[in-house]
């Protein structure tokens, strides 16, 4: 599972640097604790090159009526894109990077479901913004004919450094592989899938949060501070 995530940098021309972005993204504010749900910065390939945008954080597939669906699309399994009605018509065309500085997991090891777990937040410890693997898709309201770009965080095994808190990791992109991923040209699905691979955990840090930071309301810096 990944359903949070920060971009806390406060030029977003580091964004732009990192993924070579041809655009920018206007009212650009930095955020520590982003959820589905909300509107965030995603980059996708388009015939004008690497673009910036933001996006609704839950895939709402097309044939969908309403933006709410009834089950659960923030994030998507990697050993179920190939089955998936909703995701495998997207992985030729519609694959897209989320731009992070960090992303935050409860422990389920430790602490089952339904009780309450401590949060634990995960970040490079060279790089300040890294890419996540996701989907994208535009979406056509039917009432009222607008367009929505929605999209989906893609999750693989962990790590030994989030698997020790958790079973799920968001799929992380090597810098050098950015492009690649993004590549138009890239449309067989194997391709594709080969690209899916669990993190490096050595370049990784982590530690324990606040459990302020597990209210979707609250977002300010002192959230990803170690308890």
């Amino acid at each position: 599972m990944c359903g949070a995530t920060g971009y806390s940098v406060k030029d977003p021309k580091e964004i732009y640097d990192r993924f070579e972005v041809e655009n920018t993204l206007e009212n650009f504010k930095p955020r520590w604790n982003t959820r589905p749900g909300g509107m965030h910065p995603v980059i996708y390939m388009t015939a004008d090159g690497v673009q910036i945008k933001y996006m609704y954080w839950t895939f709402v597939p097309t044939w969908a009526p309403e933006k709410r669906i009834k089950f659960s699309t923030f994030n998507a399994r990697d050993d179920r894109l190939m089955e998936s009605r909703l995701y495998k018509p997207a992985i030729p065309s519609q694959r897209c990077i989320i731009p992070v500085t960090h992303f935050y997991e409860p422990d389920r090891v430790h602490f089952p479901k339904p009780q309450p777990a401590p949060w634990y937040l995960f970040k490079l410890k060279e790089e300040t913004v890294f890419g996540l693997a996701g989907l994208y898709n535009v979406w056509t309201d039917p009432k009222t004919k607008g367009k929505l770009f929605t999209y989906t965080i893609i999750t693989t095994k962990p790590n030994a450094a989030v698997g020790a808190y958790h079973d799920r990791e968001p799929a992380r992109l090597p810098k050098n592989e950015y492009i690649q991923w993004l590549n138009p040209d890239m449309t067989e699905p194997q391709q594709v899938m080969e690209m899916i691979k669990t993190s490096p955990p050595d370049d990784m840090v982590s530690w324990r949060v606040g459990d302020e930071a597990k209210n979707p309301r609250n977002d300010y810096p002192e959230l990803i501070k170690p308890l």
